[in-house]
């Protein structure tokens, strides 16, 4: 049978316990029973060198034994914190292993461990399905928005523009640096002019309207500043307003 590890210590402890009371039974013995105080003297002399190096060797072994174990034991589960630190939570534990080469009060951290991994992924599940839903809520209602609107980060990548920009601007396009990419005049002039100076300052810039030869009418833009849970500013987004030709033409229609 397989001694556990406080099995072996409690083992090892008493060995110790047991020397310590044969040599004292021993030494009281042999003071009891004396032909000379030479030969008493060199009785108890023997006595006390073979109990102390018995207990030397227990005591050295109770001083390596004790790190070496701990480090193997916590090994392991120093390898699943670790991961947990890097914020992976999808961890494979081998909880066969570990019930086989632990002891009971080690394993039952191993489940802890465990039970506290599925508690945070699940709540991690459940964190990411709801930034997607409040996400794409957003998209959503950007996307039915009469303005067309550009969210960029702050170094000009534009992180998202909705389908009124598409389709009035379609060299404008997510994932690209607008900062360093050239675009028709209209877009250099005004569109592009406008969303520099908003990164640059970091502030928010008043409306601003240009006259768009492409759609034969003014062209608004309004801004915002994005900003972290410090207040310090992360990207902007954009407004550009009057973008729907096909509804002014339709409103003219009826006036006629």
């Amino acid at each position: 049978m397989k001694l556990s590890f406080t099995a072996k210590i409690r083992m090892i402890i008493l060995l110790l316990f047991v020397i310590s009371l044969f040599q004292a039974i021993l030494i009281f013995h042999l003071v009891g029973n004396f032909s000379t105080i030479t030969e008493l003297k060199m009785n108890i002399q023997n006595t006390l060198y073979i109990t102390i190096f018995f207990q030397f060797v227990l005591t050295l072994i109770l001083i390596f034994y004790i790190p070496t174990f701990l480090k193997k034991t916590f090994s392991g589960i120093h390898r699943i914190l670790k991961e947990i630190s890097k914020g992976i939570y999808t961890i494979d534990i081998d909880m066969k292993n570990f019930e086989t080469s632990l002891d009971k009060e080690f394993y039952s951290v191993v489940i802890s461990i465990k039970e506290m991994l599925e508690s945070v992924k699940k709540f991690d599940d459940l964190k990411k399905d709801k930034i997607v839903e409040h996400h794409n809520r957003i998209l959503a209602l950007l996307n039915l928005a009469e303005h067309g609107f550009i969210i960029l980060d702050e170094k000009g990548n534009i992180v998202f523009l909705n389908d009124k920009i598409i389709d009035v601007y379609p060299s404008i396009q997510q994932g690209i640096n607008i900062m360093d990419t050239n675009f028709p005049p209209e877009i250099e002039n005004n569109i592009k002019k406008y969303i520099i100076t908003v990164l640059k300052t970091k502030t928010k810039q008043d409306y601003h309207q240009f006259f768009s030869p492409l759609l034969k009418r003014h062209i608004g833009l309004n801004s915002a500043i994005v900003r972290d849970s410090k207040g310090e500013p992360k990207g902007a987004v954009i407004s550009v307003t009057n973008l729907e030709k096909k509804k002014q033409e339709k409103s003219k229609e009826q006036e006629f």
